[in-house]
């Protein structure tokens, strides 16, 4: 019997390709709880089970809205957390007698929290002001993979909303969703390194706070990464980019530009404030990323790892600010999968409102896959189609650190065969660098989708231009990618007519702007532009050959409009098209005499190191040799036959650059892997 908590639609979105071997469970905290000001924390008690079921995926959905009066117009943050109650005790006064010095003390549970989710609320203008397409009602999902939080949702938990802004309001909806079964990784710890916010006056300054943090990591464990949550704030932290640099044990291992480059493709948009500037995290409306560090090679197990933040050193200027939310956790695993793929999100076709940019679709399908294993990810085979429709396939290759994800925009398909009814398209990635997927529950996606619009095979691209037509541009393509019509030069303040001719099929019309003093796009009509007379106001628009309005588009669009249709047939009543042959994969096994034995080497191309990762049905013994083009054994390792999956690293700083050969030799076998050093 499924344990429905509440009815949600996402549900369809997140079932996986083993789905049926778990339940649902859905724990709501908050129901339309306003935000107030000025920032404030809203607590709410919610009760998770606590029955030993384990869980493949816990998907943290938070709806935001307009609270009382309405949405607010400007944007600030919003923070989720988890608490859970650690045995101390906090204390607050009730009242003091002055003359007979009594203080009565009110004691309460400490409660511990930790940030799991954080975004940034819009320019609530329009939704306030019923303009735009906005009103009122408005709500749009944020959605958080918070699997990792599993040991903290049980029982009782303090889910906490902390908003941080000044002026009323918006309101919270938070759920969990938790759909049961093994998960790919056991977690070991959650532990908090960061969660402060820290003012910038230099990185000396800055890193006087976030000084470093020492952990002792359990012998049991087998994987570890660092999770960074991180917001840029006031004059100079906010609209600046700086790289922060993640230090283990003394040495820099990853340096990341705290940026977001592409705030004008915000879903949420128009917007009454300047949702176009890029800034540091903090496109309005938007989730703030997350940055995922694997630091697996940097750890030992049973010894102490020292983790720190640095800043890059920058001046502030007379006048100007700058600070950083910070929130990092070090997470430990015991258990991981070596080759583990997940379909992480279906961008498009989506019907769901975080993809309305991308949104409906005829053509290219773009999805999001994750890596999940402890080895890096080089190839992955996606297939999709619609329900009803024939299987298509796409073989990706490329080089994924574990714990990073990857956009794919795959080839256009048939669409042949769809329920134009239940509108289903699904995605699935499998066959992790070429083996079988060691972990089958995070596979696949589902999404439902809207049609797009039946066109006229003529029709007319109408283009009014602003005084700054520079920065405009656009192009049609067909379903095969090939352009069919492109402009980009025009004057200003005049009025263009293209009269396009297209023959039955699937296209996308894309319109650019961009302006290289906002380094972004500020569509052809801004507020702020006309306002204070930079650039006067463009007009976009389709029309039939009768001069009837097709479509007219709004032109505070930011960087792009994305808009796709079909002409001769409406979507999914095509000619039928003919499918890819699967792919072939071999099994990665080789055996003889009942031994069957595996070897991956990694990174390849190499730098100082390789990493030998060997599994075998049974154990045995041998060698791994590391030889030249010329056959020369240049080192090798021996292998004990202790255990059946061993791990091996082979330093190679020394070597110079150029082919070479691991070959596995166990007096049965004999596998060879060929590595280039660089």
């Amino acid at each position: 019997m499924k344990k429905i908590f509440s009815v949600l639609c996402f549900i369809i979105a997140l079932a996986t390709a083993k789905a049926a071997t778990g339940d649902t469970t859905i724990i709501a905290s908050h129901t339309n709880t306003n935000l107030n000001s000025p920032p404030s924390d809203d607590d709410i008690w919610a009760v998770f089970p606590n029955n030993g079921t384990t869980y493949q995926k816990i998907i943290m959905k938070f709806t935001l809205g307009c609270g009382t009066p309405n949405c607010s117009g400007w944007d600030y943050t919003v923070n989720a957390l988890l608490g859970k109650k650690d045995g101390g005790i906090d204390t607050t006064i009730v009242s003091i007698d002055t003359l007979t010095h009594d203080t009565v003390w009110n004691y309460t549970d400490h409660v511990n929290f930790i940030e799991v989710g954080r975004l940034i609320t819009p320019y609530g203008t329009y939704m306030a002001g019923n303009s735009n397409g906005y009103n009122n009602s408005w709500t749009h999902p944020y959605y958080y993979d918070v699997t990792d939080y599993a040991q903290l949702l049980k029982d009782s938990v303090s889910v906490r909303v902390h908003y941080d802004g000044w002026t009323d309001a918006f309101s919270a909806k938070v759920e969990f969703i938790m759909v049961e079964g093994p998960p790919t990784r056991t977690v070991e710890s959650v532990r908090e390194i960061y969660h402060t916010y820290i003012g910038y006056p230099n990185s000396a300054g800055f890193e006087s706070v976030a000084t470093p943090k020492t952990f002792f990591i359990d012998p049991s464990v087998t994987s570890a990464k660092v999770l960074v949550n991180m917001t840029g704030h006031g004059s100079q932290g906010e609209f600046d980019p700086h790289y922060f640099h993640i230090i283990v044990n003394n040495q820099d291992i990853y340096d990341r530009i705290l940026w977001k480059d592409d705030c004008g493709m915000n879903a949420i948009a128009p917007q009454g404030g300047t949702w176009i500037f890029n800034r540091a995290n903090w496109c309005p409306g938007e989730k703030v990323p997350l940055y995922e560090i694997d630091i697996t090679p940097y750890i030992t197990p049973g010894q102490s790892v020292t983790v720190d933040l640095d800043m890059d050193d920058f001046t502030i200027q007379s006048g100007e600010a700058a600070g950083y939310g910070l929130s990092a956790h070090l997470i430990t695993y015991t258990n991981q999968k070596n080759n583990d793929v997940m379909m992480e999100e279906i961008i498009s076709p989506n019907a769901d409102k975080p993809y309305l940019r991308f949104n409906p679709i005829s053509t290219n399908p773009k999805v999001k896959i994750k890596n999940m294993g402890k080895l890096p990810l080089t190839y992955a085979e996606i297939s999709y189609g619609v329900e009803g429709g024939v299987k298509w396939y796409y073989e990706w290759t490329g080089n994924l650190p574990p714990f990073e994800s990857e956009i794919i925009t795959m080839p256009s398909f048939d669409w042949y065969g769809v329920d134009t009814n239940t509108r289903g398209f699904y995605a699935e990635a499998n066959w992790p660098n070429n083996v079988p997927d060691e972990y089958e529950y995070n596979n696949k996606l589902q999404s439902t989708f809207a049609m797009v619009p039946q066109m006229d095979s003529v029709f007319i691209i109408y283009f009014k231009t602003n005084n700054h037509p520079e920065e405009n541009w656009y192009v049609v393509k067909n379903a095969a990618g090939d352009t069919v019509d492109f402009k980009n030069t025009f004057s200003a303040t005049t009025q263009y007519r293209d009269t396009l001719h297209l023959a039955e099929g699937s296209y996308s019309f894309d319109f650019y702007d961009y302006d290289a003093g906002w380094e972004g796009g500020d569509g052809i009509s801004w507020w702020l532009n006309t306002q204070q007379n930079l650039e006067t106001a463009g007009l976009l628009r389709l029309y039939r050959m009768n001069n009837s309005i097709l479509k007219s588009f709004n032109g505070d669009f930011g960087n792009n409009i994305h808009y796709e249709f079909t002409v001769g047939y409406p979507l999914g009543y095509n000619s039928y098209m003919q499918a890819p042959a699967q792919p072939q994969h071999p099994t990665g096994i080789e055996t003889i005499n009942n031994l069957q034995a595996n070897m991956q080497v990694y990174p390849n191309p190499a730098n100082d190191l390789l990493n030998i990762q060997l599994y075998f049905s049974n154990i045995t013994n041998g060698t791994i040799t590391l030889t030249d083009i010329a056959g020369r054994s240049i080192q090798q390792v021996s292998i004990n036959g202790s255990q059946t999956n061993q791990s091996l690293v082979m330093q190679t700083a020394q070597l110079s650059r150029g082919l070479y050969f691991v070959t596995l030799n166990t007096g049965k076998l004999n596998i060879t892997r060929k590595v280039i050093l660089q």
